[in-house]
């Protein structure tokens, strides 16, 4: 009821903004409106939102990439973002990183990334639309985000040791690894304080912290900032 209400009034928001975006944004909603039999994170609106186009979503894409001091971590860096969404994170960034690849199995979110990627001319961005689990990806990465990813309502992802594994594969020694919960409310915190422990032993904790803003989406989510050992 909460998610239907927040919805209707990011609609609103949309409706009533006649500014330089609204084209844009009507064009991402047409596209969001098409029906797959994939899970709906937005639930019928945006899960994130896009303050590069002004559209309105559940979650607060902006004071993400503030805590998480994401422009500083990504300046002049080749990062990959799994399970990106809209690619709202990569698309909402300053543009000086080197290169941003955004992984989303839902192919209409990838038409929404790249149909905005477009539109703002963003071009030192790569979305791909597989399964990060089974996709062969034949990179390496300075920094991978990993935001609410590990393990996923919709069981896209299935196998957290496989999740880690590829993770840990794709990023170079002494990389970062930024890491998001599931809000409390799904995923409590003991649980993803055991996943980190079980997973990232390779890793040092530079900083961690709980995310103090927005709504129940955002609020009380818990992060790490992790840096990945020489092996």
């Amino acid at each position: 009821m909460q998610t239907k209400l927040l919805n209707l009034i990011n609609y609103f928001k949309h409706f009533i903004r006649f500014d330089k975006y609204r084209k844009i944004r009507n064009k991402v909603i047409k596209i969001n409106s098409k029906k797959n039999n994939l899970y709906d994170y937005g639930e019928s609106f945006f899960y994130q939102d896009m303050p590069c186009i002004n559209l309105p979503g559940l979650r607060n894409t902006y004071k993400r990439i503030e805590v998480l001091d994401l422009n500083k971590l990504l300046f002049s860096k080749k990062f990959l973002d799994i399970g990106c969404n809209t690619g709202s994170i990569i698309l909402n960034l300053n543009t000086d990183f080197k290169i941003g690849v955004g992984i989303e199995y839902n192919s209409k979110l990838v038409e929404i990334a790249r149909t905005i990627a477009e539109e703002k001319k963003i071009i030192n961005t790569k979305f791909l639309a597989e399964n990060f689990l089974t996709y062969e990806i034949d990179e390496i990465f300075d920094v991978v985000l990993s935001l609410a990813n590990h393990s996923t309502f919709d069981k896209g992802i299935d196998d957290t040791n496989l999740y880690f594994k590829k993770i840990d594969k794709l990023l170079k020694n002494n990389g970062i690894l930024v890491l998001e919960s599931h809000s409390p409310l799904y995923e409590p915190p003991k649980k993803f304080e055991e996943i980190v422990n079980k997973y990232c032993k390779n890793y040092k904790i530079l900083r961690n912290g709980i995310y103090k803003f927005g709504n129940f989406y955002d609020l009380n989510r818990n992060f790490y900032i992790l840096k990945k050992n020489e092996n």
